[in-house]
């Protein structure tokens, strides 16, 4: 009982922050006193029927929401580098570095666009919102009719919705740490299947087969 009556005054201290109301709020919308519900979210009073079924109106939330036991975070993921694969594309090679039972929507990859890539002039454009960070050499960031050069060190964010494409500016490869992202929600996905980068930028070919696989 004590475990389940904490966890009461835990969801309902959430559900008030959730909605951004003070505890001055909640008394108000639920006609219970401030004093009553400080010591019901610290576990230090006993709860009625007719306090929570309050409660849950002045919230706006389901009555059984209040006693629902939050699940715990789960383990977190480390994706090596040096064992992440690299797969080769037509103009960019790129590394994974979201493990892949990830957020589906969600994708972190290391670009690579070699020196000697052939200029794309073709723009690209998709749903979703895109971060890049660049880590060697210089690429030119293509906005709809704006340029902007990108060298290390320099970030940039952008709707993907907006036409966009990169071209290399360095005698070296240039290299980007790039986050896109679209609604999330968790995914499966198949290791041979195209990577949601791709899926974004068809016009820089197909990416399903691992860099140094060309022979398989």
């Amino acid at each position: 009982m004590g475990r389940v009556l904490s966890r009461l005054g835990a969801n309902i201290r959430r559900a008030r922050r959730d909605r951004d109301m003070t505890l001055e709020d909640l008394a108000e919308a639920s006609g219970v006193s401030l004093a009553h519900i400080s010591r019901l979210e610290s576990g230090e009073r006993q709860p009625s029927l007719d306090g929570l079924l309050r409660l849950a109106f002045g919230l706006g939330v389901p009555f059984e929401e209040l006693f629902e036991e939050q699940e715990e975070p789960g383990m977190g993921t480390v994706v090596r580098g040096g064992k992440a694969p690299v797969y080769e594309g037509t103009g960019f090679r790129l590394q994974p570095l979201m493990p892949e039972a990830g957020p589906e929507g969600m994708s972190a990859v290391k670009v690579i666009y070699p020196a000697d890539r052939v200029v794309d002039h073709e723009l690209h454009e998709h749903e979703g919102q895109e971060w890049l960070y660049m880590l060697e050499g210089r690429l030119r960031l293509t906005l709809g009719a704006e340029r902007t050069v990108l060298e290390p060190g320099d970030a940039a964010f952008f709707d993907a919705r907006l036409p966009h494409n990169f071209d290399v500016l360095s005698a070296e490869d240039a290299e980007v740490l790039m986050v896109s992202c679209v609604p999330c929600t968790h995914r499966q996905v198949s290791p041979r299947g195209r990577h949601p980068f791709v899926e974004g930028h068809r016009g820089f070919g197909k990416a399903g087969r691992p860099h140094g696989d060309e022979g398989r």
